[in-house]
């Protein structure tokens, strides 16, 4: 329920004399973030966090629970570390609980607060104090996971009971900076502890308070927050008290306990493998994964499983594909305790894309370069042409819009078409699901795809057609012809001779006339370069010369009409002749004869 919908609620219920109920505030969903979803509680009211990492420092109110979706992946960091995470000062009744706090120096600061619970949070490698119970207060702390702290937990106040936590690797477990120091063993039970600095003896370790675990809690993988216990692990059903997740004896840590999640961690993503056959056609993906190690999802006598998600075409959840094992197997396939499947007798099958528009051919030596409009669901290209037939050679080309079509003939007419291609893909995800009587299932997995089947090809574009034809600049200079426009700017590489040169390729050599006026200027062209660099005092007036037609150039290579060629190929007949005129190239040829 959102806030506006909760105060509606709530005006209609006083209105009919009876009490409002309680609210879940969202985020990111309601609330972008943690505080601004406190600030806009009511007493009573629950704070739900989806998962995701949240750069905060929280302030929390009376009476409203602050509570992750998911431990594993619901990430609290200080974006102050100069204060903590999360602070309470002269809050009452209220939980907070499902969340990894990590990257900060101190973690939970409660102040004169009273009623609050502390439960089923990791506290990992924070650099000062995981939970600071200071005076006048009353917290309990209970099945949480303290990893590699400094401090995980300093009283000031002997009303702090610390229940079915797990200590692993912490420089201190459970302190007191108080002037009146409280006894570290003080209501303290029901706790594992692992290579503690503060409690090893002559490296062996202790623990601290009563009935107590003493060994390694087998974590399933702490470097990736995952911190479910493997069936080895001393903290099963060793806590006090009940769990939520499968109605034992509680374990302990942050899975065990009333408050904990019952979600298990992610598979990591799938590999899938085409597995299919040719003779006769059989289409198969193979697809495997790691196990989840959680004891809830692995355990021999009693074992969770997985389920397979798969759908064709369609990226991303919900997954609804239904063409396996011939329609018998929908997604998604249950697979029992297995990290290996074959989803069999596929119908990969996709909807033909749309089609590409051919938007250029432009004649060089011996090829042609095509140019298209990418075409919608297309996922590759193919190119049609041919002298009698544009369909008597094909070549692929990859997701591409451009590409230059190689040994033909000069002197020749070629036609050009280009048609789309889409290949059927499958999308496939896993997750697990425990052993308990709900069969608690994680997240999904990252998303793995697949190619499998023939591509199904579109309608083909358009025709265009282009003669490819040698011309080559004489002399042969390395500036591929813009001899001129090269020498005044002083660089090929220059946006104005590159402006220059698209327009030759687009407008002039796709023509005749076109063909014609360039070659005359490859002829005349590099002896009027070759004066421009002897002259250098002219090229200020040339660059004055040729910026017009850049200019008109440009225009026309983002306008992209070919029936205006005729007023390009115009203007730059009048340039030539003006800086003919300018550097005297009669004069220029009498001089080199």
């Amino acid at each position: 329920m959102n806030l506006n919908n909760r105060c509606l609620w709530a005006a209609s219920a006083l209105l009919v004399g009876c009490d409002a109920v309680a609210a879940t505030l969202g985020v990111p969903g309601d609330f972008a973030t943690i505080q601004a979803a406190i600030n806009a509680a009511a007493p009573g009211d629950t704070v739900e966090v989806s998962t995701g990492t949240y750069r905060e420092n929280l302030v929390l109110a009376d009476n409203v629970d602050v509570r992750g979706v998911e431990v594993a992946r619901t990430f609290l960091e200080a974006r102050d570390t100069e204060l903590p995470v999360v602070t309470g000062t002269g809050v009452a009744d209220l939980l907070f609980a499902n969340f990894t706090i990590r990257s900060s120096a101190d973690g939970v600061r409660l102040i004169d607060s009273t009623g609050i619970t502390l439960a089923s949070n990791v506290f990992d490698a924070l650099d000062g104090i995981g939970v600071f119970v200071g005076t006048l207060s009353s917290v309990e702390i209970v099945n949480n996971v303290f990893y590699r702290n400094n401090v995980s937990i300093d009283r000031f106040t002997t009303a702090a009971p610390v229940t079915n936590n797990i200590f692993s690797e912490n420089s201190f477990t459970v302190a007191s900076s108080s002037i009146i120091p409280i006894s570290p063993d003080f209501d303290v039970s029901y706790n594992c502890f692992y290579r503690n600095s503060d409690l090893q003896q002559s490296g062996v370790d202790a623990g601290l308070g009563t009935i107590f675990q003493v060994g390694n809690p087998q974590f399933v993988d702490p470097a990736a927050q995952d911190f479910h216990l493997r069936a080895a692990s001393i903290c099963i059903d060793a806590g006090t008290g009940n769990d939520v997740i499968d109605d034992s004896v509680a374990d302990i840590g942050a899975y065990g306990g009333e408050f904990a999640d019952a979600m298990p961690f992610p598979v990591n993503q799938p590999v899938a493998s085409d597995a299919s056959s040719s003779n006769p056609i059989v289409y198969r993906i193979d697809v495997e994964w790691d196990a989840n190690l959680d004891y809830r999802v692995t355990n021999d006598a009693m074992p969770g499983g997985y389920k397979l998600w798969y759908e064709l075409n369609q990226s991303g959840p919900p997954y609804n594909g239904d063409d396996a094992g011939g329609g018998t197997e929908p997604s998604p396939v249950p697979v029992g305790n297995v990290t290996t499947y074959t989803l069999e007798n596929l119908a990969p099958d996709a909807s033909a894309p749309s089609v590409p528009t051919l938007v250029s051919a432009s004649p060089q030596n011996n090829s042609v370069r095509l140019d298209w409009n990418r075409a919608a669901g297309a996922g590759s290209y193919r190119i049609y042409y041919g002298v009698a037939e544009v369909t008597e050679n094909t070549v692929s080309v990859g997701d591409v819009t451009s590409s230059q079509v190689t040994g033909l003939e000069n002197g020749t007419e070629y036609s050009f078409a280009v048609s789309a291609l889409v290949q059927p893909t499958y999308y496939l995800s896993v997750t697990a699901v425990d052993n308990t009587t709900n069969r608690n299932e994680s997240d999904f997995s990252a998303e793995e795809s697949i190619a499998v089947g023939s591509p199904v090809e579109g309608l083909l574009s358009n025709v265009l057609k282009a003669t490819p034809d040698e011309v080559t600049p004489y002399p042969d200079l390395p500036d591929e012809g813009c001899f001129i426009a090269t020498a005044a700017f002083g660089a090929e590489w220059m946006a104005e001779v590159r402006v220059l040169r698209q327009f030759r390729d687009r407008f002039l050599l796709t023509n005749l006339p076109g063909r014609a006026f360039v070659g005359w200027y490859y002829r005349a062209g590099p002896r009027a370069a070759h004066f421009l660099q002897t002259h250098a005092y002219i090229k200020p007036g040339v660059r004055a010369s040729l910026w017009p037609l850049i200019v008109f150039a440009a225009f026309l290579l983002g306008a992209g009409p070919v029936e205006v060629f005729g007023a390009g190929l115009c203007s730059l007949i009048l340039l030539l002749v003006l800086v003919r005129r300018r550097i005297r190239w009669p004069e220029l040829s009498r001089s080199e004869s």
